[in-house]
């Protein structure tokens, strides 16, 4: 865990051993935009106001992609 301040922020592989999911999973959750996360380097970095958010928001479902007319 890395604090700036009054900011908490947790690596990927942190993350993973805490909520027993793979780090493949996270960084899918990230790219899908069901949890915030910011890359550092070659490090993901994920705060805990990002978590909490993740758990507090219901699932909506995968976002579908509307391909435009021809």
């Amino acid at each position: 865990m890395i604090e700036l301040g009054n900011v908490r922020l947790f690596t990927l592989a942190e993350v993973s051993k805490k909520l027993g999911l793979s780090k493949a999973s996270l960084r899918r959750y990230i790219r899908g935009h069901r949890l915030a996360g910011q890359k550092v380097g070659n490090s993901w970095l994920i705060s805990e106001d990002s978590l909490r958010q993740f758990f507090l928001s219901p699932y909506q479902g995968p976002k579908k992609l509307v391909k435009g007319k021809k």
